[in-house]
C-alpha cells in the first residue's frame, strides 16, 4: 500500500507511470471535458495539461480522469469539502490520494465499502498481492471484466444485455464499467445498467430532468437520480414510491431527515429489501417471499438478491402476485348458504357407512349437543368430530323436537346416547338434562352449527389437564364470512355481554393469545364435569340471550376455578346461536338480563363500565404486572445473536406470571405460523404493528401497562419521543427499563483497534450511547464487566441479566465425535460473528489442517441474514455450510469441539453457554474468556485472537487429549448449572420488575 499522507501531485501520473488504475491522468479527456482548459493549452502534450491541472485544474474543480469525480466527492463528503475550502487540501481528490481512497467512494457510480462487502475475498493481503491499492484499484483492472458488482444501480450482466453485437465487442475491451462512462459523456442514447433503475420510465415522469440533460446539466438520468440535492424528491422505478416508503417508515424519514440515508430508496436497497418492507402500496414482500415456496426457494439459492429483483426479474414475467388479492367480502347469509350446501352434499354416502362413537374404555370427554333438526349440517359436524379426535368420546345428543331424520340420527350414528323430547325445550334445558348422563371428567358443550378446526378439542382437554385450577376453556369462534365472532367474552358493569374482538380478523394478534376471561361462549365450552355438578349446571331461567353462558362462567370462578380462553381452540359458527330455545323473543332477552344483574350485582359492580376504549384493560381477569416489551423485531430463537436471550427473558417472565405484549420496531419478516411456534402461548405477539404505529398503539393503551422493558439501546433512542408524549401524561407511568443487551461503544472500540483505526474514546462512546438512558429507572446489562463500566460513568440502579441454559450435555463420547462445529448468527457482513468466521477459516484452519490432516472439518451453522455472502466459502474442501438448524442438540453430539474465533465483540457470548450446555468443550478468544468470567485451562481453552498458530494449537490439543476434553466439559457444565438456571433468571427478573 502507498504512504497515507501522499498528495495528488505525487500520485497522479501519466499513462505507464503507475499501477495505480484510478491515479492516471487522461490528457485526452480532460481536454475534452473542460473546454477552459483546451481553450488555454491547445495542442499541449500530456506533461504539460498534467502540470496545469496540478497547478490550476484542481482549483476549478476539475477531475483527473473519468474514474474520479471532483464535484460529487465534494458533495458527498463535508470533511474533504472543508479541507478544501479551507486551504488544507489542493481538491477533493487530493484528499483522496492522502488517505481517503482506504475508505471513501471516488465516483457516483461505484461504493468502496459495498465492494468489499460483497467481495470478501478482496481481503487486504489479497489486493496487496496483487498491486491493488484498493477495491476501486481491483474493479478498474479486473472486477468490472469479471462481471463483480462495484454499485448497486450497476450491474455488469444487466448493462450487457442492453449492448448490440458491436458495443459489446467494445465492452469486452474496455470493461463494463468505463464502456459506460464514456458512453454517456459521449451523449449516447442511455440504457438500464440495473433492474432497480428504469432510465427512460424516469425521464418520463420527469421531464424536467430530461431538459436538464439536454442542456447539459446532466450526463443522464442515473446520474442525476444519484447526485440530485433533492434525493428524495424522485422515484427511481414505477415499483418503488419514496412518499409512500417515508410515510410508512418514519424511523426512515426520520433517518433522511438526519441526512443518515440519503433517501429512502438508499434504506430499502441496503436494509429494507432484506426486512421485506414494503416499497409500494402494492407490493408486499412479505406476502410475496411467504406466498410462493419456488420464491422462498429462489433467493435460498441466490438466484436473485433479494425479492423484489426476484419480483422484478422472474415473478412479474410468471405472474406471481405481489400481494395479497383483495379479500372477496362473503355475507354471512352467502357464508351460511355454502356451509348448508357443503352439508347437503354428504348425504348420498351418510347412510352407507355410520359414525363410529363406541367407547371402548372410560370416555376422555363428553359431548354435548342440542340438535333441531338441520340433519344434513348434524351429519356433518359429527363426521368432523370424530375425525378431528380419535380418543374415546361419550356423545350425548339431545333431540328436542326435530321434525326431519334427526329423529332418526341413531340410523347413522352409532354408539351416542340419545334423548329425545316431543318439543323444542331449549337449548339450555336440554344441556342440563344431558349433564345428568354425563360420564367423563370433561364434558364439551357444543353448540349447533359449529363446525370444529383441526385439533381444537384435543388443545381443549389438554389446557383443561394442563393446570387443576381451570374450571373451563373457550375458544375462538369464527364466523362463516371468516371474521370473528368472539374471542372470549366481557361482561360489564351493566350485566351486558360483548364478544371480544367481534368483526375482526381471526390472526389478529389480540386475539391469539390465552388468558383468563369472563366468559366464553357455549358454542364449545368445555369444562370440569365435577364442576359443573358442584354449581348444578346452566340456570335455565337465563335462557336467553347468552346469559346462561355468562352466569355459568361467573359461577365456576366463584367456585375458586378460572374461565380461559385458548386461540388453539377455534371453531367456526354457521347460523345463529339457539341459547334461548323457543323463548319469547319480545322481551325475553330483556328479562333474562334483568335477572342476570339482580343474581350477580356483587359480581358486576367491580366490573368495567361499557366502554370500547377499556376493552383492552376488560378481556382479561388475571391478576399481575403488564410488561411491554419492546425490541428491534420478534425475537425468534432462530435469529440467534441477542435475540435468543431476548426470547429466554420472554419464556421466563411468562412463566413467573407476568403479562407479556410484544412489539417489534421492525417488521418480521418470518411467517405466523414460526413466530407462534417460538413464543410463550400467554405473550401477546403484535405481528402487523412497527415503528410507524408505536404512537398510536400507546395511546390506545395508555394506563395499560405496569413496566415497559426495551431492548436494545439503539430502541431508546427512537421511541423516547414517542414515549415522552403517550406514557407520561396521565396516571401513574409505567417503569421503564433499559435492557442493553451489549454496549455497542465497547463493540467499536475492539473493532476499531482490530482494523488500526484511529483511537476509540470508549468513555465517550458510552456517554454517547447512553444519552437518553436518563429516561429510565433501570438499566440491564449483560455481565458484570459492562454493568461496572456503566456505574463508573455515574448510572445507578444497574443489574445484571446474563443468559440462561440448563445443562443438556449430549451422550456421545470424546472417540465416537469428529470435526469442530461453529453456530453464530450472521446478520451483516461486518458483524463479529462474520469476522471471526472469515478470520479464522483464512488464519488458524489452514494450520489446523497441517497438523490434523484429513481430520480437518469445520461444519458452520446458524441464521445468515440474506445480505450476508458466504460464496468464498461454499466451495471449500474442509467446511459445511449448514445454515439455520432446527435442532443444535444433534449437531452438538456429532461434533468434538466448538470455536468461538470471535476478535471484537460486546455483551457475552450466548454460543458458548450454548455449547457448554450440550456438553462439547470450546476454544475461544480472550476476549471471549474475560467477558464469560471463566478460567482459561479449567472450563474452557482461550488464546489471544492476534495469535492464530496459538488458536490453532490449542484445537489441535484438545482435539487429540481426551483427558482434557473431558474435564473442560464436565467444568463448563458445573459452571453452565451453578450461574445460568432458571432460577437465578427469574429471581433476577422479578428483582427488576418488582423495583
Amino acid at each position: 500500500m502507498p504512504p497515507t499522507a501522499l498528495p495528488a501531485r505525487e500520485m497522479l501520473k501519466l499513462p505507464g507511470e503507475t499501477t495505480i488504475a484510478w491515479a492516471v491522468f487522461d490528457a485526452a479527456w480532460y481536454l475534452a471535458t473542460y473546454p477552459d482548459a483546451r481553450a488555454e493549452l491547445g495542442d499541449a502534450d500530456a506533461a504539460t495539461v498534467l502540470a496545469f491541472y496540478l497547478d490550476r485544474g484542481q482549483a476549478r474543480g476539475h477531475s483527473p480522469n473519468i474514474f474520479f469525480d471532483e464535484a460529487w466527492h465534494l458533495q458527498q463528503y463535508p470533511g474533504p469539502a472543508a479541507a478544501v475550502r479551507e486551504g488544507h487540501a489542493q481538491s477533493a481528490f487530493d484528499t483522496y490520494c492522502h488517505i481517503g481512497f482506504r475508505t471513501r467512494s471516488p465516483h457516483w457510480l461505484f461504493n468502496e465499502a459495498l465492494y468489499r462487502q460483497r467481495h470478501p475475498d478482496l481481503r487486504d493481503e489479497v489486493l496487496q498481492a496483487d498491486n491493488n491499492v484498493n477495491g476501486y484499484d481491483h474493479y478498474l483492472k479486473h472486477g468490472s471484466r469479471e462481471g463483480r458488482i462495484g454499485h448497486l444501480l450497476f450491474d455488469p450482466a444487466v448493462y450487457r444485455e442492453q449492448l448490440d453485437e458491436a458495443e459489446a465487442l467494445e465492452m469486452a475491451a474496455s470493461g463494463p464499467f468505463l464502456h459506460y462512462l464514456q458512453r454517456i459523456a459521449a451523449r449516447r442514447p442511455e440504457l438500464r445498467t440495473t433492474l432497480y433503475f428504469d432510465p427512460v420510465g424516469y425521464l418520463q415522469q420527469y421531464p424536467g430532468v430530461a431538459e436538464a440533460i439536454a442542456r447539459g446539466d446532466w450526463q443522464c438520468a442515473l446520474q442525476h437520480y444519484l447526485c440530485n440535492d433533492t434525493p428524495a424528491s424522485f422515484d427511481p422505478i414505477t415499483e418503488f414510491s419514496e412518499a409512500y416508503y417515508l410515510a410508512r417508515y418514519p424511523d426512515i424519514a426520520a433517518a433522511v431527515e438526519a441526512r443518515e440515508r440519503r433517501n429512502g430508496y438508499d434504506h430499502f436497497l441496503n436494509n429494507g429489501v432484506f426486512e421485506l418492507r414494503s416499497p409500494n402500496q402494492s407490493i408486499d414482500l412479505q406476502y410475496y417471499v411467504t406466498a410462493y415456496a419456488s420464491v422462498r426457494a429462489d433467493l435460498e439459492n441466490r438466484r436473485a438478491r433479494d425479492a423484489l429483483a426476484h419480483y422484478l426479474a422472474i415473478g412479474h414475467s410468471q405472474g406471481l402476485q405481489p400481494a395479497a388479492p383483495p379479500e372477496e367480502q362473503v355475507t354471512e347469509q352467502q357464508a351460511n348458504a355454502l356451509f348448508r350446501r357443503k352439508a347437503g352434499n354428504l348425504l348420498p354416502t351418510a347412510g352407507r357407512v355410520r359414525i363410529d362413537f363406541a367407547c371402548a374404555g372410560p370416555p376422555v370427554v363428553s359431548v354435548v349437543m342440542v340438535l333441531h333438526d338441520q340433519f344434513p349440517q348434524t351429519l356433518m359436524m359429527l363426521n368432523a368430530l370424530r375425525g378431528h379426535y380419535a380418543g374415546d368420546i361419550e356423545l350425548i345428543l339431545i333431540d328436542t323436537g326435530s321434525t326431519d331424520e334427526t329423529a332418526q340420527i341413531g340410523r347413522y350414528v352409532h354408539g351416542a346416547s340419545v334423548m329425545r323430547f316431543d318439543s323444542d325445550i331449549g337449548a339450555v334445558r336440554a344441556c342440563n338434562a344431558a349433564l345428568q348422563c354425563a360420564n367423563a371428567d370433561a364434558v364439551l358443550f357444543l353448540g349447533n352449527e359449529v363446525e370444529l378446526a383441526t385439533g381444537a378439542l384435543a388443545a381443549a382437554l389438554d389446557r383443561l389437564a394442563g393446570d387443576p385450577r381451570i374450571g373451563a376453556v373457550g375458544g375462538k369462534v369464527i364466523r362463516g364470512n371468516g371474521r370473528l365472532q368472539e374471542a372470549g367474552r366481557i361482561i360489564w358493569r351493566d350485566g351486558m355481554t360483548l364478544g371480544y374482538l367481534e368483526g375482526a380478523p381471526p390472526q389478529a394478534p389480540e386475539a391469539n393469545f390465552v388468558r383468563d376471561v369472563d366468559c366464553c361462549s357455549s358454542a364449545f365450552l368445555l369444562a370440569r364435569a365435577e364442576v359443573l355438578r358442584q354449581i348444578d349446571g346452566f340456570d335455565d331461567t337465563l335462557a336467553s340471550g347468552g346469559f346462561a353462558d355468562a352466569d355459568l362462567c361467573i359461577r365456576i370462578v366463584e367456585a375458586g376455578q378460572r374461565v380461559v380462553y385458548d386461540p388453539a381452540v377455534m371453531v367456526y359458527h354457521h347460523g345463529a346461536d339457539r341459547a334461548g330455545g323457543n323463548a319469547a323473543a319480545d322481551g325475553g332477552i330483556e328479562r333474562a338480563h334483568q335477572a342476570f344483574f339482580r343474581k350477580h350485582l356483587n359480581h358486576l359492580r367491580f366490573r368495567y363500565i361499557a366502554d370500547r376504549r377499556v376493552q383492552v384493560f376488560a378481556r382479561s381477569t388475571q391478576v399481575g404486572r403488564r410488561v411491554l416489551f419492546i425490541d428491534d423485531t420478534i425475537p425468534l430463537r432462530q435469529l440467534g445473536s441477542g435475540f435468543v436471550r431476548s426470547n429466554d427473558i420472554l419464556q421466563v417472565m411468562a412463566t413467573i406470571g407476568f403479562h407479556i405484549t410484544i412489539y417489534p420496531v421492525n417488521s418480521s419478516r418470518f411467517g405466523l405460523a414460526s413466530i407462534y411456534a417460538d413464543m410463550p402461548d400467554t405473550v401477546e405477539v403484535m405481528h402487523d404493528r412497527g415503528f410507524d404505529g408505536l404512537a398510536e398503539f400507546l395511546t390506545a393503551r395508555q394506563g395499560y401497562y405496569d413496566a415497559i422493558w426495551i431492548a436494545r439501546t439503539h430502541n431508546l433512542d427512537r421511541i423516547q419521543p414517542i414515549l415522552e408524549r403517550t406514557t407520561l401524561g396521565a396516571g401513574r407511568p409505567p417503569r421503564m427499563v433499559l435492557d442493553t443487551e451489549a454496549i455497542t461503544s465497547l463493540r467499536d472500540a475492539g473493532r476499531a483497534a482490530l482494523l488500526g483505526e484511529a483511537p476509540f474514546d470508549v468513555d465517550a462512546g458510552i456517554m454517547r450511547e447512553f444519552a437518553n438512558a436518563h429516561f429510565c429507572q433501570s438499566i440491564i446489562a449483560v455481565n458484570a464487566g459492562e454493568a461496572q463500566k456503566l456505574r463508573d460513568l455515574g448510572f445507578s440502579d444497574v443489574a445484571v441479566l446474563g443468559h440462561m441454559r440448563e445443562p443438556r450435555p449430549t451422550p456421545r463420547a470424546f472417540a465416537d465425535r469428529a470435526g469442530l462445529v461453529f453456530v453464530g448468527a450472521m446478520h451483516r457482513q461486518d458483524s463479529p460473528n462474520y469476522d471471526g468466521f472469515d478470520w479464522f477459516v483464512r488464519e488458524v484452519l489452514p494450520l489446523v489442517e497441517q497438523a490434523l490432516g484429513w481430520e480437518t472439518r469445520l461444519t458452520v451453522a446458524g441464521h445468515t441474514d440474506a445480505s450476508v455472502s458466504l460464496e468464498p466459502f461454499r466451495e471449500h474442501p474442509r467446511i459445511t455450510l449448514r445454515g439455520a438448524v432446527a435442532d443444535t442438540g444433534k449437531l452438538y453430539d456429532a461434533h468434538r469441539i466448538f470455536v468461538a474465533p470471535t476478535r471484537y465483540a460486546a455483551g457475552m457470548p450466548y454460543k458458548v453457554h450454548e455449547a457448554a450446555s450440550f456438553g462439547i468443550p470450546v476454544v475461544a478468544t480472550e476476549l471471549l474468556r474475560r467477558q464469560l468470567g471463566w478460567e482459561d485451562g479449567r472450563e474452557l481453552l482461550s488464546v489471544d485472537a492476534g495469535d492464530p498458530a496459538a488458536f490453532a494449537g490449542q484445537i489441535v490439543r484438545l482435539y487429540r487429549d481426551g483427558a482434557l476434553w473431558q474435564s473442560l466439559r464436565d467444568n463448563a457444565l458445573d459452571r453452565v448449572r451453578s450461574e445460568n438456571s432458571r432460577a437465578e433468571y427469574a429471581a433476577a427478573i422479578r428483582k427488576v420488575l418488582a423495583a
